[in-house]
């Protein structure tokens, strides 16, 4: 089904931006932290300049002005502190061969913003696809090695707090009496992406397979309500 198809290519696409976010930090990180070509100053903000950015956010342009072996030089920075003044003394360093590149060290920090957003991301698809084989794994185990019972049908359900693609998937849940302690057990079945209650109505299914093992662990059998789904949304 369609939004399946999206949810499984959700984890990829969190896979593919955490690896570029993570190559981008890296990238321009070697450069940026290869301090050895580098030398230490002290230079004074001569001029800040403000736009907003494409986000709507408000960026800054800034100048700095400094000495090197005689020679004043003013250059823009590479970056940019809401603590910046015109006329604020701040330590920057310039490039050995290039005087007119310059940066802060501690602002340079900013790059790690990259790959640290990355690596959250792939830690969310990994999460996501480990948790995701955990449930086929355990739901292969419970049908070959669980005790099969047959729950009553109690009503089909959206399931809102969960969404792909603008759409919400449906769940079944049913009951049933274990006549071992006498108490009623309530089922809920895995995200079901088409409304199932029509097929389950028209078809007068009132039993809906159920496999448990004595952890009570289970798992809702579908199959039945959506072998004759065809979906070509």
């Amino acid at each position: 089904m369609k939004e399946k198809k999206i949810e499984n290519s959700i984890w990829i696409i969190f896979i593919i931006v955490g690896i570029i976010l993570i190559s981008i930090g890296v990238f321009f990180g070697i450069n940026r932290f290869d301090y050895s070509n580098k030398i230490e100053t002290i230079g004074t903000i001569v001029d800040i300049s403000s736009y907003k950015g494409t986000d709507g956010r408000r960026e800054g342009i800034v100048y700095v002005s400094y000495n090197v072996d005689g020679m004043q030089y003013e250059s823009r920075l590479n970056a940019y502190s809401s603590s910046f003044y015109e006329g604020k003394e701040i330590k920057i360093y310039y490039d050995k061969d290039n005087p007119n590149n310059i940066g802060v060290k501690s602002l340079d920090l900013m790059i790690l913003i990259f790959p640290g957003v990355g690596l959250i991301f792939v830690i969310i698809a990994v999460i996501g696809i480990a948790f995701k084989m955990k449930n086929k794994r355990n739901e292969k185990r419970l049908r070959e090695n669980g005790q099969l019972i047959y729950a009553d049908y109690v009503e089909t359900v959206m399931n809102t707090s969960y969404t792909v693609n603008g759409s919400h998937p449906y769940n079944i849940i049913c009951q049933w009496n274990n006549p071992r302690d006498n108490k009623r057990y309530i089922f809920k079945s895995k995200n079901i992406w088409v409304n199932p209650h029509d097929i389950i109505t028209q078809s007068n299914m009132k039993k809906i397979p159920v496999y448990i093992d004595d952890e009570n662990k289970y798992v809702v059998d579908v199959d039945e309500v959506t072998k004759d789904i065809v979906d070509l949304r």
